[in-house]
């Protein structure tokens, strides 16, 4: 049996820090709102609960009703492997491309894409710096730091 879609409510904040909002006056934990996670999906079921703990960010302002935020982001990282072959057939594409790219999995898999293709050693060598670019700026956990988890 399909269960209706729930109605809610979005609410987001409307200053420059982190505002921690409650669902309820029984809520003790809460949830956060911050520069990553700006706004809260509230049911409409709980959206007089939710209005009433937060009384006093709605009066003044620090947190506001709003719209459904977009989801839908362009990213540079999402290549799929026919746009991966188009960009290795035109070298400057592939330069620009590769600045933009911030995803050490996906400059990983455009290296990998040129060797099996037998690219030239130019085009190989600009991909390479930019892996060898990201992975410096990564941090790494080593295998100690896991505490037992692999």
């Amino acid at each position: 049996m399909e269960e209706m879609a729930k109605k809610v409510v979005y609410f987001k904040t409307n200053v420059p820090y982190s505002v921690s909002v409650r669902f309820s006056s029984t809520d003790n934990q809460g949830y956060m709102l911050d520069r990553k996670q700006p706004w809260v999906a509230v049911p409409s079921e709980g959206l007089r609960e939710f209005k009433m703990a937060n009384k006093r960010f709605l009066m003044d302002g620090i947190i506001i009703e709003t719209g459904e935020p977009s989801v839908d982001w362009d990213t540079p990282n999402a290549l799929v492997d026919e746009d991966i072959d188009e960009l290795l057939k035109n070298y400057l594409k592939l330069k620009s491309t590769v600045a933009e790219v911030t995803s050490i999995a996906i400059i990983a898999k455009i290296l990998e894409r040129a060797k099996d293709q037998n690219k030239s050693g130019k085009t190989i060598s600009l991909i390479q710096s930019r892996l060898d670019e990201l992975s410096e700026n990564e941090e790494m956990i080593a295998p100690r730091e896991m505490r037992g988890v692999s």
